[in-house]
């Protein structure tokens, strides 16, 4: 028979035990993160809430989702290609609506030169005599007359690009065209003349390729 004094101790024992027990569980519970509970909020907080959220429209149950516009214009997307071509060294051509020049007889004889408006005669007449370096040449030899426009384009566009002030574009006399007729140097000129870049031009003088070729003066960006 367990005397009383054992009895006595084991129940202080378990006493203590179960003291530290519970004094483990309360420091546990210190260490874990807390419930978030969600203060009221205040008039002026719910004031700002709904200055910005005044425009949304909640969707209707026959709508899943909203559509959302394009912040931004073709145009500015245009521009913004471009401007990315540019940065890594990339030709660039736009496409610009110009007539080519269908509604042209063939056998129309190409205009000596021609100047945009509020460009005097001067101009001209130092054009014609090459007083501006040739900073740039296209040859046209051997192109179609599609091919030949998105070429002149792109010339025409990335000589202005690059500040130059006076171009060459050799386009031949047309003795390989269809029939004998100069196809080209017609077009050419028309196609010159809708571009915005460009102020004038004229035919080259012999030592620049004579009636085979032209000389522009292109505008500054």
């Amino acid at each position: 028979m367990r005397s009383p004094r054992a009895g006595l101790a084991d129940l202080k024992r378990l006493s203590e035990v179960a003291a530290r027990t519970r004094e483990r569980i309360q420091a546990l519970a210190k260490t874990q993160p807390q419930p978030l509970q969600s203060a009221p909020l205040a008039a002026a907080d719910e004031k700002l809430f709904a200055q910005a959220t005044r425009a949304v429209q909640p969707l209707g149950r026959a709508q899943s989702r909203l559509l959302h516009k394009p912040s931004v214009t073709r145009s500015e997307i245009t521009q913004l290609t471009e401007r990315r071509q540019r940065a890594v060294g990339e030709k660039i051509a736009r496409l610009e609506r110009v007539s080519d020049g269908v509604g042209l007889a063939v056998n129309d004889e190409p205009e000596l030169a021609w100047a945009a408006p509020g460009i005097g005669p001067a101009v001209l007449r130092q054009l014609r005599r090459a007083f501006w370096p040739v900073g740039a040449r296209l040859d046209l030899h051997g192109l179609n007359s599609d091919q030949a426009r998105a070429r002149v384009l792109a010339f025409i566009e990335n000589s202005q690009n690059h500040r130059t002030r006076c171009v060459c574009i050799i386009h031949g006399v047309g003795y390989g065209s269809a029939n004998g007729q100069a196809v080209l140097p017609v077009r050419v000129r028309q196609w010159l003349k809708q571009l915005a870049a460009v102020s004038a031009f004229a035919q080259a003088p012999q030592a620049h390729g004579g009636t085979g070729a032209l000389l522009a003066l292109i505008r500054s960006p």
